[in-house]
């Protein structure tokens, strides 16, 4: 068993090589399978301010305007330079997501190791790997992917950094979750997670360390510059979050459910392996407390149970509002934590018999990486077809009506952004028809966001007048029975 392990540690890159490129094989297979899905809600917002920063048709637009101040920067300005390069939306997938989540097997493994050893960090990136929420969200063109690698990155380059503060390490951490921020302004917690570490390691030393305030000044230089902007151009440091606090204090009650994720982003038996580690993790601070700051597993320890504790409490105490991808900045926990649950049942079984310990530890990983893969075959396939008529709809518009075509209807301004390419006529505010004029040239009603009675009503009622005719209907069912799409000419 000896020789055996002499083995492991000597081709410890070989196999991380083989983890990162079972972990690739598998994004790469799902995106085949959902090469040709539509975009959701959030991705179609991010594509539609891209499409605006290219061509700029809908700056005044009521969406756009909104969807520029409460959405950041980072993602539809990359995803404008690769559609101005001439990239479709599979490599705009490719490039924000997949290659990302290729990365981030390797970080975890980065992280882990930098935290408790490589043994620890394998597990760990195997466990990543195979994650159905990362294989599901890494073939959608969506900020949380993304963020998470930058995130991952930080997170590496401060455990190496937090005890001497040395610059070059320290800023990269700042620099890359200034990064991570600018995709998703909620990643700003983490910020606090590392200061409130630091204080408990240096004291008051941290706030008369030079090193401290440089590297994070200079790292933080991106942020620095869109606060600049934003102050320049609304005359607020974040002009969004007034909008989320608005949303927060409307919410009575706190986001309980947010716990409730970590058993659905893990499965079974990976989340009990978690909730093993978390136990482990808590037991070994108290019994250390009073010497965390002096022994490195311990202050690891201390470092993840604080990110964890700050990054859920952010979500149930004060966003109020939590959906299972707003746990990706909790990724290397939710990896590493069960990785040292099995580092600790192999060296507690390994006494009695090695041959069993490896056995038992191996069972585990096929089995959590076995669940996590077939269950996301199953979300991806399920879910690949999802308003798949509302992305044709709006490419025949593209393909089949004049440039010039303006277009109107309810649920419908990203999809005539981003799909049809066509200016569009905002519908009157709290949907009164009484004094409104209809200009567009085409209107589009569908069944697939759930339809507003009142514009319903009112497309009807011109149908009857016989100045809007059907030229193109979309159905929900291969039968052609249930309408899915329905798309009106003005004549």
């Amino acid at each position: 068993m000896k020789e055996i392990k002499n083995i492991i540690e000597k081709n410890i890159n070989y196999i991380l090589y083989a983890i990162v490129i079972f972990g690739a094989t598998l994004r790469f297979y799902f995106l085949n399978i959902a090469k040709n899905q539509a975009h959701w809600w959030d991705s179609l917002a991010y594509g539609s301010l891209a499409k605006n920063i290219i061509y700029h048709m809908w700056d005044n637009l009521p969406f756009i305007v909104n969807e520029s101040i409460i959405r950041p920067p980072l993602f539809p300005l990359i995803w404008s330079f690769i559609l101005r390069l001439g990239g479709s939306d599979y490599s705009v997938i490719l490039i924000t997501n997949i290659i990302p989540s290729i990365i981030s097997i390797f970080l975890v493994y980065l992280i882990g190791k930098e935290m408790y050893g490589a043994k620890v960090g394998i597990i760990a990136s195997i466990f990543a790997s195979a994650c159905w929420i990362h294989l599901f969200y890494a073939v959608r063109a969506m900020t949380d992917i993304p963020s998470m690698c930058l995130i991952l990155a930080s997170i590496y380059f401060f455990i190496k950094s937090h005890d001497s503060l040395s610059i070059k390490n320290w800023t990269l951490s700042v620099l890359f979750l200034a990064l991570a921020v600018l995709f998703r302004y909620s990643h700003a917690v983490i910020a606090f997670a590392y200061v409130l570490f630091l204080i408990f390691i240096h004291k008051t030393s941290l706030f008369k360390n030079k090193k401290f305030f440089i590297g994070g000044v200079i790292g933080a230089i991106p942020l620095i510059l869109f606060i600049i902007i934003n102050l320049i151009n609304h005359g607020s440091l974040l002009p969004a979050s007034a909008t989320y606090a608005s949303s927060a204090g409307e919410k009575a009650v706190f986001a309980w459910y947010t716990l409730g994720f970590i058993k659905h982003i893990l499965r079974s038996p990976l989340v009990y392996l978690f909730y093993a580690g978390l136990i482990l993790v808590v037991t070994k601070l108290s019994i250390s407390y009073g010497f965390i700051s002096k022994n490195k597993e311990s202050k690891m320890h201390l470092f993840n149970l604080i990110l964890f504790v700050l990054v859920l409490s952010f979500f149930i105490f004060v966003i109020k509002a939590a959906e299972d991808r707003y746990l990706f900045g909790l990724s290397s926990i939710l990896f590493i934590l069960p990785a040292l649950t099995l580092s600790y049942v192999y060296n507690t079984l390994s006494k009695y018999r090695k041959e069993f310990a490896a056995i038992v530890c191996l069972i585990l990983i096929i089995w959590s990486a076995y669940a996590n893969i077939t269950f996301a075959n199953s979300m991806i396939l399920d879910k690949k077809e999802s308003y798949k008529q509302m992305k044709e709809a709006y490419e025949w518009i593209n393909y089949n009506t004049p440039e010039n075509s303006i277009i109107t209807g309810d649920w419908a301004e990203p999809y005539t952004i981003y799909y049809a390419n066509r200016r569009f006529q905002v519908l009157p505010q709290d949907l009164d028809f009484t004094n409104f004029s209809l200009e567009a040239d085409y209107v589009v009603l569908n069944g697939i966001h759930q339809p507003n009675e009142k514009v319903v009503n009112y497309v009807n009622s011109i149908v009857a007048d016989g100045k809007l005719v059907p030229v193109k209907v979309f159905f929900f069912d291969a039968e052609q029975k249930q309408p899915a799409v329905i798309i009106y000419k003005r004549v």
